[in-house]
């Protein structure tokens, strides 16, 4: 019974390790998609950038 018991205890915790290499595995994902995310987002945000003049003469106020 003994024995049979700790076959027990290491399909659980060969069941632990399988759940979290799989928690794991994930996280790793989405922090590698939210990355790619991010870098998308700021390739798009720059050609839709508008053009900005550089020379502070152009700019005209009201007065």
């Amino acid at each position: 019974m003994k024995d049979l018991q700790n076959i027990d205890v290491r399909l659980t915790d060969a069941l632990e390790r399988e759940l979290l290499q799989e928690a794991i595995d994930n996280q790793q994902s989405y922090a590698f998609d939210r990355a790619i995310s991010h870098f998308f987002h700021k390739v798009v945000s720059f050609f839709n950038a508008p053009e900005v003049q550089l020379t502070p003469h152009t700019a005209r106020t009201a007065h």
